[in-house]
C-alpha cells in the first residue's frame, strides 16, 4: 500500500513523532510510506530521510493565490504518485490536501486532528480573530472530500461532530498510541533523584502553562520541603520559566533538563506525572508515562481526563489554578506509599488502550474498510 502524510512540518512535536511512528511501524508491515510537508522539515524529516523513508518538503506560498498553486502542485505529485491512501494530519494539510487528492482519483483520504479548537487557545492567541473561525469553517469544508476523519480522543470526536461537522463528515476515534520509553543500562549520571520528584515532559510554551505548575511547585513546597520537579523539554519559553523560578525562590529544586532522548531513564526515577496544559488532545508524553508506571495529574482538557477516569491512576485538576496544582501535589506526596499500585494501574491501561500496535492496527483496518468500500 502506498501511503502520504500529510503534514505542515516535521519539527519535534506530539503529532509529528506520532506520524513518524506511523511511517516506521507501516513500512515495517510492508507499506510504502512518504511525508510531504508543506511548510518545512525538521529533525524528524532527516531522521526518517536517513532511515529510508521518503520526505517531500513543499515551499510554502503565502496569499490566496500562493494556496491555489500549492495544491495544483499536490495535485500533479498525487496524479504521478498514485498513492492508495493519503493522510492530512490537522486543519492546514486538510485544508490544502483533501481537494487535490480527490482530484487525482485518490481512493481514501484521512484528515487526523490532533488536537481541540478551544476557547482559550482563540481568544488568547487569535484575539477571536474572523481569520480563526474562517480556518475552521474552511476545515470543516475540505473534510467533507475525506473518507473519515479521525479523532484522537472521545473529547476531540465531540468536539468535531459540533456546528458545521455533523453534517458534512463522519468522525471515528482511534485513541494515540506509544512506544514505551526503556530506561538504558546505563543511564546519565546526572539524572540524581532526591526527595519527592515530579516530572513534566512537553514543549516549553504558553499551551503547557508551565507558569502554573512553577507556581503550583512554589505553593506545594511549604508543605513537602523535599519537593523537585523536572522539566523535561525545550521551548520558547525555557528562559522567563528559569527566571520565574527565580523569583519564586525555587531554582534549586526546578531541573531544566531541555531537550532529551534518554526520556525514559527520567520517567524511570520520577514519582509523579504531571501536565498542567491549558489545551490538548492525548498528548504522547501522558502515554509514555503510563507505560512507564507512573501516576499522574492533569488538567481538566481534551483527552487527559478521559485517560484518568480509564486507568484509575490520576488525578484532574482545574487549568489554570495553581492553587488547585499545589493541592493535589501535597496530597500524592502525603500518600507517596500508594503510588507504586497507582502506577501499576496506569501501565496495565496502556497496556490495554495505547499500545502503539494497537493504534496502527486501528489505522490499517480504517485505511481497508474505506479502500474496500471505494472498490
Amino acid at each position: 500500500m502506498r501511503i502520504v502524510h500529510v503534514v505542515d512540518s516535521m519539527e519535534m512535536g506530539g503529532a509529528e513523532i506520532l506520524v513518524a511512528l506511523l511511517c516506521r511501524w507501516q513500512r515495517s508491515q510492508g507499506h510504502n510510506p512518504t511525508v510531504f510537508c508543506l511548510v518545512e522539515g525538521g529533525t524528524l524529516a532527516n531522521q526518517l530521510e536517513q532511515e529510508g523513508i521518503r520526505v517531500r518538503v513543499h515551499s510554502p506560498i503565502p496569499g490566496l493565490l500562493g494556496r491555489m498553486r500549492m495544491m495544483r502542485n499536490l495535485y500533479k505529485e498525487f496524479t504521478l504518485e498514485r498513492p492508495d491512501v493519503v493522510h492530512c494530519h490537522n486543519m492546514s494539510p486538510t485544508i490544502l490536501t483533501s481537494l487535490p487528492a480527490r482530484w487525482a482519483r485518490v481512493r481514501a483520504v484521512f484528515s487526523t486532528r490532533h488536537g481541540m479548537a478551544n476557547r482559550y487557545s482563540i481568544a488568547s492567541k487569535f484575539g477571536g480573530s474572523l481569520a480563526r473561525v474562517g480556518g475552521l469553517i474552511r476545515f470543516c469544508v475540505a473534510a467533507r472530500y475525506c473518507s473519515r476523519v479521525v479523532a484522537v480522543c472521545e473529547a476531540a470526536r465531540r468536539n468535531l461532530e459540533t456546528g458545521l461537522g455533523a453534517s458534512l463528515y463522519k468522525v471515528v476515534t482511534i485513541r494515540n498510541g506509544v512506544l514505551p520509553m526503556s530506561p538504558s543500562s546505563s543511564p546519565d549520571p546526572s539524572i540524581r533523584k532526591v526527595g519527592f520528584t515530579l516530572i513534566s515532559v512537553a514543549r516549553l510554551n504558553w499551551k503547557k502553562n508551565q507558569v502554573c505548575l512553577l507556581q503550583a511547585v512554589a505553593l506545594a513546597r511549604k508543605k513537602v520541603p523535599d519537593l523537585h520537579l523536572w522539566l523535561v523539554g525545550g521551548g520558547p519559553e525555557a528562559d522567563s520559566l528559569q527566571d520565574l523560578a527565580r523569583q519564586l525562590g525555587i531554582e534549586s529544586y526546578v531541573c531544566f533538563a531541555g531537550e532529551r532522548s534518554d526520556i525514559g531513564d527520567w520517567l524511570a526515577q520520577a514519582d509523579l506525572f504531571v501536565l498542567s496544559s491549558l489545551t490538548e488532545g492525548l498528548p504522547l508524553s501522558l502515554l509514555e508515562a503510563m507505560a512507564a508506571g507512573l501516576p499522574f495529574i492533569v488538567t481538566n482538557v481534551g483527552g487527559m481526563p478521559e485517560v484518568a477516569e480509564l486507568s484509575g491512576a490520576g488525578t484532574v485538576v482545574e487549568s489554570r489554578s495553581e492553587e488547585a496544582l499545589a493541592e493535589a501535589i501535597v496530597q500524592h506526596a502525603a500518600r507517596r506509599a500508594e503510588l507504586p499500585d497507582l502506577g501499576r494501574r496506569a501501565r496495565l491501561c496502556y497496556e490495554q488502550h495505547f499500545t502503539l500496535e494497537r493504534m496502527v492496527n486501528s489505522y490499517s483496518e480504517l485505511y481497508h474498510e474505506c479502500l474496500r468500500s471505494a472498490s
